[in-house]
């Protein structure tokens, strides 16, 4: 709740009554979605995997390296209780059983279990230890140390001792995760870390894995600077930018892209399609379907200026737009939250190698000692290796045009010496920032690698505008480690209604009286500064 207090005139007492009064009412702010509760639902009438609250499994994520267990952050401290109808922890004792999922990943018994780098133990019997998921000790842990490579999907079952009545079993899905990113002209963080531009003009797959995958389009923008060396790579390059995204998120193809058939414009929202069909992105978002009824492959929110895509496993993709006005051109920033995909321009490197691997999983071995050598192996082995054909793009296409229309292959042109040339034919070259003007665009940039890159862009293109897209981007929280937040739509379970007591009279909160106290001060105050003006 927002409150303005107009004061006259505003004098200090004033002002300090109006701050006490909005402290004690208090206002909005923007918060992160919250983590869900795993806690199994016991009194379901219908005890099922139906009932949870993110479907068709409640995911776990930990970053790569963490601890997971008793001893970690309290994200990471990763618990499966009982709750009641009331939603507090069940009191009485709990039959467990644990299984497995088909192909899942995860090998053991029905009471202890390994998912990759994950430990998962149910508790004692509690006819032998009479211990309950209203104290930790009663609880489904699940602990990991130093946790790398992938987890596993698993089942708990818990039933009422000592009849064994109701059983609910629910699905869980442990992963190890990480995050990457491509923003300005293409600066990207793979998905262990490493900085490097990339500047190649295309479409190419910046992330995939099982039912999830990101593919990029890079545009070529002709300039009169020629930029420096990246400190990765050591290429001098000419420069692109992200002017369209696509995603597979399980079985749906979503686009974010320019319409196809006309010239962009500030006027014109990039066009958002789903499975080829132009959509509206309502307030509440769009759900993504499943395979099944119910179960929901994710889901897709405007966050600010931001697009949200959340999948079901809790992988956000996020991309970012702005308008540049002179170029008559949309530009992306691309992020990936919680992803375990670790193939693509932004996957994982590759076992002694400088860059990512390449589709077949093989690796470009050691940075070469010849730059002439780096730039075939990026712009000419690596980047065409990870490419899109026809048969693989996302990307929805006017009628005449596929991705070979976007591909330039002297993109990005390699720059020896002051006789090299990023100009386009046809286009006009944009003319370079001063280093205080590109400063001045980007001090609102908070970290300092990707000050340093928005600095880098505004300097090349002289085009401010990537300070005010560098700051939206930044201003986005991913759900981070933990336990995912559900998929809007998902069906959160209810409690079981409870008869509503007949009215009583309750006495006032303490802090109504404090909120009078305050009224009657303001009143005095103004009654008394009007007396002395009449005086």
């Amino acid at each position: 709740m927002n409150v303005k207090i107009p004061l006259s005139p505003p004098s200090s007492a004033g002002r300090r009554v109006g701050v006490l009064l909005l402290v004690a009412l208090g206002w909005s702010v923007p918060h992160a979605q919250a983590q869900v509760d795993p806690a199994i639902r016991l009194f379901q009438a219908n005890c099922s995997s139906a009932t949870q609250p993110q479907k068709p499994q409640i995911t776990f994520s930990a970053s790569t390296g963490s601890n997971v267990g008793p001893n970690a952050n309290p994200a990471l401290d990763a618990q499966i209780s009982v709750k009641d109808e009331m939603l507090n922890h069940f009191t009485g004792n709990v039959f467990w059983k644990l299984s497995t999922v088909m192909a899942s990943g995860c090998t053991g018994n029905d009471q202890s279990m390994t998912c990759g780098p994950f430990t998962v133990l149910v508790p004692p019997d509690p006819e032998m230890d009479g211990s309950s998921p209203a104290t930790s000790a009663g609880r489904v842990q699940i602990s990991g140390t130093n946790v790398m490579g992938t987890g596993g999907a698993f089942s708990v079952e818990a039933a009422e001792a000592p009849d064994g009545d109701p059983i609910c079993k629910w699905n869980y899905l442990l992963s190890v995760t990480a995050s990457g990113g491509g923003w300005g002209d293409p600066h990207l963080t793979t998905v262990n870390g490493v900085d490097y531009d990339f500047q190649s003009a295309g479409e190419f797959t910046a992330l995939r894995e099982d039912r999830f995958e990101v593919q990029t389009r890079q545009t070529p923008v002709p300039t009169t600077y020629l930029p420096g060396a990246n400190d990765y790579t050591g290429l001098r390059s000419c420069v692109s930018i992200y002017t369209a995204v696509a995603a597979r998120i399980g079985k749906n193809r979503v686009t974010l892209q320019p319409d196809p058939s006309g010239e962009p414009s500030a006027n014109h929202d990039m066009q958002l399609r789903v499975n080829g069909k132009l959509v509206t992105l309502p307030e509440s978002g769009i759900d993504l379907p499943g395979d099944q009824p119910g179960i929901l492959d994710g889901r897709i929110v405007r966050v600010g200026a931001a697009y949200q895509i959340t999948d079901a496993r809790g992988t956000q993709l996020v991309v970012t737009p702005a308008f540049w006005d002179s170029q008559k051109v949309w530009y992306l920033n691309v992020n990936v939250y919680q992803t375990a995909a670790t193939a693509g321009v932004m996957g994982r490197l590759a076992e002694d190698s400088w860059l990512p691997a390449l589709p077949d999983g093989t690796s470009l071995g050691s940075m070469p000692e010849s730059l002439n050598e780096r730039y075939q192996q990026l712009y000419e082995k690596f980047a065409d290796a990870w490419r899109v054909t026809d048969a693989t793009s996302l990307f929805d296409y006017a009628p005449g045009t596929n991705t070979a229309t976007f591909t330039l292959d002297e993109w990005p042109r390699l720059l020896w010496d002051l006789e090299s040339s990023c100009a386009l034919a046809g286009q006009t070259s944009v003319m370079p920032a001063t280093p205080e003007v590109a400063a001045e665009a980007c001090k609102g940039v908070t970290d300092a690698a990707k000050r340093a890159n928005c600095v880098f862009d505004v300097t090349v293109t002289g085009h401010t505008g990537f300070g005010q897209s560098y700051e939206a981007m930044q201003n986005i929280k991913p759900h981070g480690t933990g336990w995912q937040p559900a998929l809007g739509g998902a069906g959160q379970p209810t409690p079981t209604p409870t008869p509503t007591p007949p009215p009583t009279t309750r006495p006032w909160p303490w802090w109504w009286w404090i909120l009078i106290l305050i009224l009657v001060l303001i009143v005095i105050i103004v009654l008394s500064a009007r007396k002395k003006k009449t005086a």
